[in-house]
């Protein structure tokens, strides 16, 4: 253990200070270093209750570290300092929000992978700067989040924006499979926002939504109101872009919408279910606007995480739930949280209506119809060898700079299967192909994709090496 010089009450030792904060430099991804810790300053010691005050520069990110590095500062500062009966506490200081980390900095990043879940709570409706769309749901929440290891960039990214409006990243597009948290961000911020500042101007709508409403302002020659109403708004909450997709007339509006919305640093979210290189129908120059600021993926929550949704609703709901059912039911449903969430619900009722408390063998029975047979997992390395075998090559040719179209071919093939068949974003896949930017990936995947329209050896090869890697 370190021992720090005395100092006086009232007063903490900087350098000890920044000695843990450089530990925790080290445990922490860069990005989530620098949104929650490099801001916070030590305020106050209590020498004689032996109490650290660690000021925050604003109460999301003053809850977060509460709630998810308490107990790592406090271990570290004890470490420091020789002692092992520190208390650390946490209060705002809205003067350390002048110094703006990098994180905050708004430079255009694409978030690795991450996964991500939602859990609805009761809380009190905040629609007073709504001028029109669609409610904001006052259940979804920054706080009923619940955060897991891989999901922390997205959440971080969310709660940045929230914070600082149109400051951050502009536009934050965040993509993800259906049932996993995109919805209950974009709510989220918009909470937030709205708490921080009633009076703001925050619309929440579907692309849907946006499309009727231009339909309408178009029947009724009411667009000057339309383009109006839409410009003057200061956050702008779009769910489901995807669904703009060959609506030529809605898009060229929201073109000219997003325009004087990000030239006026009003901020924008977005979301969808691919990223936008990806989504077919939708104009090239919407495709770039929407890669202007930050990406972020989310997906289906790890084990301890669906656990931890499951207490976090459990008690919520004022409901016994056993552990060994929580951690059954987090077993059998792995796909996304809002069949999660419905396997609990379907749980509950049965126990309910039937008089019985919930159990393992309850829960074996009632969870029976949603428990789908496990699927085969392959990694990234599995298809690199499958691949290779398939038109027999080396892995370390195919991962080689080489261009040659022996080797470029099977290349692309792998490259499209680890985006089908894993879990890893496109960054991710480039880095087990000898380090390729994510630009390369989504190039061969997209040229494998369209060979597979009409080129029917193209597909047979697929259908070989899927035979090869799930039998």
């Amino acid at each position: 253990m370190e021992r720090s010089g005395s100092f006086e009450d009232g007063v903490f030792p900087l350098d000890v200070w920044q000695r843990g904060i450089k530990h925790l430099q080290g445990e922490l991804d860069p990005q989530i270093f620098s949104a929650y810790i490099e801001p916070l300053k030590p305020a106050a010691y209590d020498k004689d209750n032996c109490e650290l005050t660690v000021a925050a520069p604003s109460k999301l990110v003053c809850n977060h570290v509460d709630q998810n590095f308490k107990d790592k500062i406090r271990e570290i500062i004890s470490d420091k300092l020789g002692m092992s009966d520190i208390h650390v506490r946490f209060s705002v200081d809205p003067s350390l929000s002048d110094s703006i980390s990098e994180f905050e900095a708004g430079k255009p990043v694409v978030i690795k992978k991450t996964r991500s879940m939602s859990l609805a709570q009761g809380s009190p409706a905040v629609e007073s700067g709504i001028r029109f769309g669609q409610p904001i749901n006052p259940r979804y929440t920054f706080e009923n989040f619940v955060v897991g290891s891989s999901n922390q960039f997205c959440h971080a990214a969310a709660m940045r924006v929230a914070e600082n409006p149109g400051q951050s990243y502009n536009p934050l597009f965040i993509y993800s499979g259906v049932g996993l948290g995109k919805t209950h961000l974009l709510h989220a911020i918009g909470n937030a926002v709205l708490r921080n500042r009633p009076s703001a101007r925050v619309v929440y709508m579907s692309s849907e939504s946006f499309t009727n409403q231009l339909i309408q302002s178009l029947r009724h020659a009411r667009m000057d109101e339309f383009k109006n109403r839409m410009r003057a708004i200061e956050v702008l909450l779009i769910d489901d872009i995807q669904f703009m997709c060959g609506k030529e007339r809605t898009q060229e509006e929201f073109f000219h919408t997003f325009n004087a919305l990000y030239n006026a640093k009003h901020q924008i979210v977005i979301t969808s279910d691919k990223i936008p290189q990806d989504i077919p129908g939708i104009e090239e120059r919407l495709k770039t606007r929407f890669s202007w600021g930050l990406t972020a993926d989310l997906q289906a929550p790890d084990f301890e995480t669906r656990v931890a949704i499951l207490k976090r609703k459990a008690a919520l709901e004022k409901i016994q739930l056993p552990a060994d059912v929580a951690q059954y039911i987090a077993e059998k449903i792995s796909s996304n949280v809002r069949e999660l969430e419905g396997a609990f619900t379907r749980l509950h009722a049965i126990s309910s209506l039937q008089g019985v408390p919930i159990s393992l063998e309850l829960a074996e029975s009632a969870l029976k119809p949603l428990v789908q047979p496990k699927q085969i997992n392959v990694t990234v390395d599995d298809i690199k060898s499958a691949v290779a075998q398939h038109f027999g090559i080396k892995v370390s040719e195919m991962v080689s700079k080489r261009r040659t179209k022996n080797l470029s071919f099977p290349r692309h093939i792998a490259m499209y299967l680890c985006r089908k068949h894993t879990t890893c974003s496109y960054p991710e896949i480039g880095t087990h192909f000898g380090g390729r930017d994510h630009s390369s990936v989504i190039h061969a995947a997209n040229v494998v994709k369209s060979k597979l329209e009409n080129v029917d050896e193209v597909k047979e090869h697929i259908a070989k090496i899927e035979q090869m890697l799930f039998g």
